[in-house]
């Protein structure tokens, strides 16, 4: 199955970014937006894992809980991989709380590669994807939205656990579902 490790965000927060999302559309290149209810931060995505690994991303992802006590987040602020000038990606950025999430992130690739799993090729980058661009016909346009809302909060929200979900593509989207969740640590 299709697995991946994320912080999930609450209804307010997946409203605050879909008014952003609402705000850049874009008429002018084809995105596919994602919806609102997907919407996550992608800690650590594993592909294709066979169901009998699947005790052991349980382990690990309770011992990188273990280690963390629960930390405040808030969402600000746009741009896109792998740049404005030529984006696939648009983005909503992570201001307060992007270090812990950076630290769990790399918790989570050190052990599970030390497993076996595959590592991470690019750096990993705090962000909730807005859209994936399809086709680009104008990078001016997709500069100028992103540009506009670069100081735009998407509210906040405290990070208590992290979830391990399964995403099935479907022709509308991918759907994620739990797995399992692991609380951060409390003092």
């Amino acid at each position: 199955m299709r697995v991946f490790i994320a912080v999930e965000l609450p209804q307010q927060v997946k409203k605050e970014i879909a008014a952003i999302q609402n705000k850049i559309t874009d008429t002018t290149n084809k995105i596919k937006w994602v919806s609102p209810a997907s919407m996550h931060i992608t800690l650590k995505f594993l592909g294709e894992v066979q169901e009998k690994r699947l005790d052991k991303v349980f382990d690990i992802s309770q011992g990188v809980a273990d280690k963390f006590n629960p930390f405040s987040v808030e969402i600000k602020g746009t741009g896109a991989f792998p740049e404005t000038g030529n984006p696939k990606v648009l983005w909503v950025g992570i201001k307060e709380g992007s270090a812990e999430l950076a630290r769990m992130a790399a918790e989570l690739e050190k052990e599970l590669f030390k497993d076996g799993f595959p590592g991470e090729r690019k750096k990993w980058t705090p962000h909730i994807t807005l859209g994936r661009v399809k086709q680009l016909k104008d990078t001016h346009s997709i500069k100028e939205l992103i540009g506009k809302e670069k100081e735009t909060s998407g509210g906040k929200m405290k990070v208590e656990e992290i979830v391990v979900l399964q995403s099935q593509l479907t022709p509308q989207g991918a759907i994620h579902t739990p797995l399992k969740r692991f609380s951060l640590k409390k003092d």
